[in-house]
């Protein structure tokens, strides 16, 4: 049973039911780790294989202290992230792309009042960045709680190719476009 606040969240999609799930999971490891009641859980989500955990300030530290939890949460979920919150853009962008940078992040407003975040980085970078777009579009989504899109530079001047996947953004450009002329 959930206290009002907590279904409120759950309600507006801030938390999932894996957070509640995994917050219980935590507080029966506490018995074993008594560190882990000085720990502020923001988030947990899971993508794939990984394990993406938002805590307040010094939790990062205080987790990784804890060597016996860590191992059972990698053997469980293969990668643990683990990040302070609240999470700003452009520092978790950062960390995933480094050592690139990124050339622009722009926010692009829905007509539902959600934010679509499309994030611009250098071609020539590709081959130094760890993670696919892909993968960084769902990690980074994940840990922002909002949709977050990556592109290379370059690939918007390429010509279409028939076995090329569509881009995305100009997907969803397209559909705004669309929802746009329908409202006249």
């Amino acid at each position: 049973m959930l206290c009002t606040s907590c279904q409120a969240k759950l309600d507006r999609g801030e938390i999932t039911t894996f957070d509640i799930e995994f917050s219980k999971w935590m507080l029966e490891k506490e018995k074993e780790h008594p560190n882990l009641e000085d720990l502020t859980l923001l988030r947990a989500t899971r993508i794939e294989s990984r394990l993406i955990l938002i805590v307040k300030p010094k939790g990062k530290d205080l987790l990784l202290a804890e060597e016996t939890l860590m191992n059972e949460l990698e053997e469980r979920f293969r990668e643990v992230m683990i990040f302070e919150g609240p999470a700003k853009l452009r520092r978790v962008i950062r960390e995933f792309i480094a050592p690139a940078i990124e050339v622009g992040v722009n926010s692009l407003y829905l007509p539902d009042g959600s934010k679509e975040s499309i994030v611009m980085l250098r071609k020539e970078d590709r081959e130094r960045i760890k993670y696919s777009v892909g993968e960084l579009r769902s990690i980074v989504s994940a840990i922002m709680n909002e949709s977050v899109l990556f592109e290379f530079q370059k690939d918007r001047l390429k010509p279409d190719l028939e076995d090329e996947a569509p881009d995305e953004f100009e997907q969803r450009m397209e559909e705004m476009s669309q929802r746009r002329s329908r409202r006249r």
